[in-house]
């Protein structure tokens, strides 16, 4: 190979392998019980303050610390307070980025913490007291306007993991290996070769990982959505789009996570038939 093609090649690759998510255009609402700041939890206020200033690894580092506290919001008997702090805290994970793994300080740290933004969003988008904000007899305030927020929330954190997802990274990896086999000796920088071998392993890790979360959080939300509206297909589609899911993708979206069992049955009124 000649050594003049090998930094090309590199970028190349780079490019293909380390490329930024297209997150949605989703505007994630500011829930009523959230917008005075003043009455909001100190430890989330400083949170919101680290993504303000753009600091994500120690916001994420924060966050992970408030997931034991933030597991209460899930509880059927959430208090009013409970309920607004775990809108807080959703909002404030939802809208945060991902790590950034082109630059070469995150890549370092990501060694160590792989997946730890994943672990939080993750988390955090399966904390929603969906008992309570569904329970006819709750007397919690604003119940209509926090569970369509989850729920914005949720399609939101899916859509940024299925667009953060490679699907062509195995086919590119393999190109990547081989170039590494070769490039400290042909280009003769084994620094740069080290840095996009980290940068390699570290994005291996992370779409592995997004192969476990996507289909969990897949079936997940969308025996959610049935809950929420067992009779509204419309309402349960409304929330797939904002997923990312387009008409032709939904059938199959629902053939492998619920299937055509009688419940679902409404679902796939109206839709395009599958061409396998």
């Amino acid at each position: 190979m000649n050594p003049v093609y090998v930094p090309i090649l590199l970028a190349w690759t780079a490019l293909l392998l380390f490329h930024s998510p297209a997150f949605s255009d989703i505007r994630l609402p500011i829930p009523s019980a959230t917008r005075n700041l003043n009455k909001q939890n100190t430890k989330l206020l400083q949170l919101k303050r680290l993504l303000d200033e753009d600091s994500i690894i120690p916001f994420y580092q924060e966050a992970d610390k408030m997931l034991k506290e933030a597991s209460l919001y899930r509880k059927k008997n959430v208090t009013p307070q409970e309920l607004t702090d775990g809108l807080f805290l959703c909002r404030l994970i939802a809208t945060a980025p991902f790590i950034d793994v082109n630059r070469h300080s995150n890549v370092m740290w990501l060694m160590n913490h792989t997946n730890l933004d994943y672990k939080v969003k993750d988390f955090m988008s399966r904390s929603m007291p969906l008992a309570a904000l569904t329970d006819k007899h709750s007397t919690l305030p604003e119940k209509e306007e926090a569970l369509r927020f989850f729920l914005t929330a949720r399609a939101l954190v899916l859509q940024q993991f299925r667009s953060s997802f490679d699907h062509a990274f195995e086919a590119t990896w393999i190109c990547s290996e081989m170039l590494l086999d070769h490039a400290p000796q042909l280009t003769g920088d084994r620094e740069a070769a080290g840095e996009f071998a980290n940068r390699l392993a570290t994005n291996e890790a992370r779409n592995n990982k997004l192969k476990n979360i996507i289909p969990r959080r897949e079936r997940i939300f969308v025996r959610e959505l049935m809950q929420c509206f067992p009779t509204k297909a419309v309402e349960v589609k409304k929330y797939l789009r904002m997923a990312g899911y387009g008409d032709k993708d939904i059938p199959a979206l629902l053939d492998r996570t619920v299937g055509r069992i009688p419940e679902a049955r409404y679902l796939y009124k109206g839709l395009p038939k599958r061409k396998d």
